[in-house]
């Protein structure tokens, strides 16, 4: 009980200037969904269930859910300090990633819009960032991230 009333709660008193909704789960497997998106969210004994306006709906036992949270999420996701050197070089211009072939690497702003979307052709590749504006950035390949900053 006391958890549906939280979920009532933060619904309830959605913030305004929120865009997206965070399902958090205890496996670890988030849910982001844009706002203008989601159609409705409803109870059926122990499970949520939330509606998109695509027609997809998404059912998660009551217990499965650490918190529903609103605000502006990114695809960024966590990061992993502890994985093996993602970016083994930079340059004004280029990055050489250390992933496999056919890995995708994702660049993202650190507002979180995505900057550049490559998909590998060799080991250890080396991608282009001459287009991007002088910033910090986050690379994402493999289930790993790196922090970089091109001057």
């Amino acid at each position: 009980m006391k958890r549906i009333l939280t979920i009532l709660f933060a619904i309830v008193t959605l913030p305004v200037a929120a865009q997206h909704m965070l399902v958090e789960r205890s496996a670890g497997e988030n849910q982001v969904i844009d706002l203008a998106d989601l159609k409705q969210i409803t109870f059926d004994g122990i499970k949520v269930n939330i509606e998109q306006t695509d027609g997809t709906t998404s059912s998660n036992a009551m217990s499965d859910i650490n918190q529903i949270c609103f605000g502006d999420y990114t695809a960024i996701g966590s990061t992993n300090e502890n994985s093996q050197e993602l970016v083994t070089y930079i340059t004004a211009d280029e990055i050489a990633v250390n992933c496999k072939a056919g890995s995708t690497v994702i660049v993202y702003g650190l507002v979180g819009t995505q900057m550049l979307n490559v998909r590998t052709t060799t080991d250890n590749a080396q991608i282009s960032i001459a287009g991007l504006p002088k910033g910090i950035y986050i690379i994402k390949a493999e289930e790993r991230t790196a922090k970089i900053t091109r001057r």
